[in-house]
């Protein structure tokens, strides 16, 4: 019981994340016209001191980023503009948070000699107990050189960061003016698909599906290198309780993917398109640091 509610107070602070992640991007949107506001466009001429007199915030993550897919937008286009940024973006973050994610994938790799421990001391509440669990597992931890409190750090690093990208991409005029390979960004997915435009279904779709595997991925590829290294799992290492870690990230995972799509068929397409980007780039970077940071 006690893990249920703990599980259900992981999902309650991701939907609020979520909620007040989207819903800052919601607040440059003129309700009339389902576009962003004229005001709150940044262009080429958009001047720093402008965006840092609107908030500490614009200036200082959201304006750079913006007129970065501006410059970049200016010489080729809107869609070549958000692929080339995102994956700066990423590049960026990876190289300031390599540590803290290679200890994430780790801890996906570990899970089943978790479970192991967890199954080990389950339905055991005496202090004793509690206590040896809590050694096994700290001393699980420092045998693959892990800190469980890594993914805090990834998250205060990617948070400003996230939100930047997605309010400049919400106001960049080259996106809000420009186009990918004819399509206009700025035009809902709901409305492109009312219309019966195949390609606003399609970049919606792949945005769904791309963000679905991008968070399954990294779970993926532990179970693929834990079977690739001939380590034999006992089968009471796989088992995964109901409302267990594997049961709650399984659900974030829904609940995420869900939050994102319904938004997202109310938002310009161009936010479909960076939500696809960066997916792609996440996948990639999970790949390079199980290739190249992560031993067997």
């Amino acid at each position: 019981m006690k893990r249920f509610f703990k599980d259900k107070k992981k999902l309650i602070l991701l939907s609020v994340f979520l909620v007040v992640l989207l819903a800052g991007c919601s607040n440059y949107i003129d309700k009339e016209t389902g576009r962003v506001a004229v005001d709150k466009i940044i262009s080429l001429s958009t001047t720093w001191k402008a965006s840092f007199d609107e908030g500490w915030f614009t200036g200082i993550f959201v304006w750079p980023v913006a007129q970065l897919i501006n410059l970049i937008g200016d010489k080729t286009d809107a869609g070549i503009a958000i692929i080339v940024v995102t994956f700066l973006i990423n590049i960026v973050i990876a190289a300031f948070s390599i540590k803290s994610q290679v200890a994430t994938q780790r801890m996906q790799m570990i899970q089943p000699e978790l479970n192991k421990i967890q199954k080990k001391y389950e339905g055991k509440t005496d202090e004793r107990s509690k206590m040896m669990m809590a050694q096994e597992m700290q001393a699980l931890y420092s045998k693959y050189q892990i800190n469980p409190f890594s993914s805090i750090l990834v998250m205060l690093v990617q948070l400003p960061v996230i939100l930047a990208v997605y309010q400049a991409v919400m106001r960049a005029e080259a996106v809000i003016n420009g186009s990918f390979m004819g399509i206009d960004l700025t035009q809902t997915p709901l409305t492109g698909m009312k219309a019966g435009q195949i390609s606003y279904f399609v970049i919606f779709a792949l945005m769904v599906v791309m963000q679905f595997l991008s968070m399954k991925f990294p779970m993926w590829l532990a179970e693929w290198k834990k079977k690739k290294s001939g380590k034999k799992i006992k089968a009471y290492a796989n088992e995964q309780p109901a409302g267990g870690m594997a049961g709650s990230m399984n659900m974030m995972t829904y609940v995420s993917v869900g939050m994102i799509a319904f938004i997202s068929l109310s938002w310009p397409l161009g936010m479909s398109f960076y939500w696809l980007v960066s997916s792609v780039a996440r996948i990639i970077q999970n790949i390079v640091i199980n290739t190249f940071f992560i031993k067997d």
